[in-house]
């Protein structure tokens, strides 16, 4: 039996679509999963979907992750430790003013991220598609072979903020721009297909305020992604669609974690039901 055979034989692939800080509401999913005792055959990700899908697909239990995640954004001066005190090197490799965009996704990743999460794709305790866009093809490029951190680095790389990655030749950006909730990348051989995705409006009511330079660019990408996957969805359907209530908060909120992750649970009980009526329908 191979490592990547392990999954559950119970049946369905999982799709964690990007959204920044709101696909922290992917954890009561994984949580769920945890307490059903049943694994996916295959995770697809893309941006922060890719992320916490490839630290469950390393071996990392929901609630690990959630204390992860929690203990990350919640405690500022260790994470700013983390970030500019333990390496010398950290702050200059970090922050560079006069590259493509101020940080690079890589090394902020391998100063943040679990110490024990797989170094390549063929270590990972459950097969991975991450999805990363090519800048210059436009195109979608779906990552599953070589090293890991990288292809993370790829899908999560959002323009001005975090530089752009080279794979293999290509300059890759933020898979959120081709495929935010990439449901649709795996093989079309019957196995059930459940989606997360997090996409949906900021705003809970309507406003009339002018909004922020900041605020207009973080805004409009979010518009994008919600306009791609509603799109997606009118020509094909994932057989489980899951929409975690988490609209109310803003797209850069990392330091409401907490709160984001309390406000999606209801979301993993909803998983918990349609997957278990999905798996008996089969």
């Amino acid at each position: 039996m191979t490592k990547h055979s392990r999954s559950s034989a119970q049946g369905f692939r999982l799709a964690l679509g990007g959204g920044a800080a709101k696909a922290f509401a992917h954890i009561p999913i994984l949580e769920a999963m945890d307490d059903l005792g049943v694994k996916p055959v295959e995770i697809a990700g893309t941006s922060m979907g890719s992320i916490l899908g490839a630290f469950y697909a390393s071996g990392m239990s929901g609630r690990e992750i959630r204390q992860f995640a929690v203990d990350l954004f919640t405690q500022k001066t260790q994470l700013l430790q983390k970030l500019f005190l333990t390496d010398g090197r950290t702050w200059s490799s970090l922050f560079n003013v006069v590259r493509p965009a101020i940080i690079d996704p890589i090394v902020l990743f391998e100063t943040v991220f679990p110490e024990d999460l797989a170094e390549q794709f063929s270590d990972l305790k459950l097969p991975m598609k991450i999805v990363a866009t090519d800048f210059y093809t436009q195109s979608q490029v779906v990552l599953e072979e070589g090293p890991l951190l990288p292809a993370i680095a790829a899908s999560s790389a959002l323009p001005m903020l975090l530089t752009p990655v080279r794979i293999d030749g290509q300059v890759l950006i933020d898979g959120g721009f081709v495929n935010p909730t990439p449901f649709d990348v795996f093989q079309d051989d019957g196995i059930p297909t459940v989606a997360v995705d997090v996409t949906g409006s900021n705003f809970e009511e309507r406003k009339s305020g002018l909004p922020t330079g900041l605020e207009t660019w973080i805004g409009s990408f979010s518009i994008t992604l919600h306009s791609l996957v509603a799109a997606k969805l009118a020509c094909n359907q994932p057989d489980l669609l899951i929409e975690p209530p988490v609209g109310r908060f803003k797209t850069m909120e990392f330091f409401k974690v907490a709160d984001i992750v309390k406000a999606a649970e209801p979301a993993g009980e909803t998983f918990k039901r349609g997957l278990a009526s999905l798996l008996e329908n089969r």
